[in-house]
């Protein structure tokens, strides 16, 4: 257990890949929380920035290659628990931002498969839970896919180029929806399952479980969660400044993609129980209600 100083205020984003945590990142980051001294760029469906703190992204990443795990950390099995040496380095990079920032957050959808560990590690932080429904995220996922092979493809000549803008290019995304759509949603169902039983040991006011499209209509209402419940000092910064709709694909049609039913119902078992924890059914919405610390 680290031994943070009273004025130390630490916000873990989490959230399952392609979920909107990037989004709700950067709000947060304009809003004037230090979300990393140095943080990842734009990418293929991150056009805006992935404003993930490299320091924990790395070792994230080092963790699962120590496991045999991909880096991108798209697996759905229990991660083996860390060792005391993972702990003290992940113990030392924490120790090291709570000497340098009064209040601090990082985000990387990675974080999901660690939360025992940052459990035991911080348990007086924070959590910014981006909830988003599973068919826009294995849509989102799918896209992203096809769209790294539209690029890639558009960069050959001759022949390649011509198969695939006559041919390739119009079965690619059947077949990635196929291929994908049930192991994105296995691993929809693991991080999000894993954020559930995470947050059932922790106390209401240290979590807030929010869609990140609710900050459209409701953002004072989650900054005012922020600072009034949780203690942090913010400016609001106005939302729809960052939050570009053109951006986002329309989700498709799963249920045809997956032949094990059971998982399809699990997920919408695991979304229920998330979506009753968020800020907007809570009873707490009502920010005459809204304990201040």
């Amino acid at each position: 257990m680290i031994q943070m100083s009273k004025h130390n205020k630490i916000l873990i984003v989490t959230g399952m890949h392609r979920s909107g945590t990037s989004l709700i990142t950067e709000w947060l980051y304009k809003c004037g929380l230090h979300m990393g001294d140095e943080l990842l760029g734009a990418g293929t469906g991150n056009d805006g920035g992935h404003f993930e703190d490299l320091d924990f992204l790395n070792s994230h990443k080092a963790l699962l290659k120590g496991r045999r795990l991909s880096d991108n950390g798209f697996t759905a099995d229990v991660v083996k628990q860390l060792s005391c040496e993972e702990k003290d380095k992940l113990r030392d990079i924490i120790a090291y931002k709570n000497d340098f920032h009064r209040q601090w957050g990082w985000k990387d959808p990675r974080t999901c498969l660690f939360l025992d560990a940052y459990q035991e590690l911080i348990p007086d932080a924070n959590y910014f839970i981006v909830l988003r429904d599973y068919p826009s995220v294995i849509s989102s996922l799918i896209y992203r896919m096809f769209k790294q092979s539209e690029t890639k493809y558009s960069n050959k000549k001759g022949i390649a180029a011509f198969i695939w803008k006559h041919f390739t290019r119009k079965k690619r995304m059947e077949v990635l929806r196929k291929k994908y759509s049930p192991r994105f949603l296995k691993l929809w169902i693991a991080y999000n399952q894993a954020i559930l039983q995470h947050i059932k040991k922790l106390p209401s006011h240290q979590y807030i479980v929010a869609d990140y499209t609710s900050l459209l209509e409701h953002e004072k209402l989650v900054f005012d969660q922020l600072v009034k419940r949780m203690g942090f000092s913010l400016k609001l910064f106005d939302f729809s400044k960052i939050y570009q709709p053109s951006r986002l694909n329309k989700a498709f049609e799963l249920d045809r993609y997956i032949k094990d039913k059971s998982l399809i119902n699990k997920a919408i078992a695991i979304e229920d129980a998330l979506r009753q924890k968020a800020i907007l059914n809570s009873p707490a919405d009502s920010l005459a209600v809204i304990p201040h610390f």
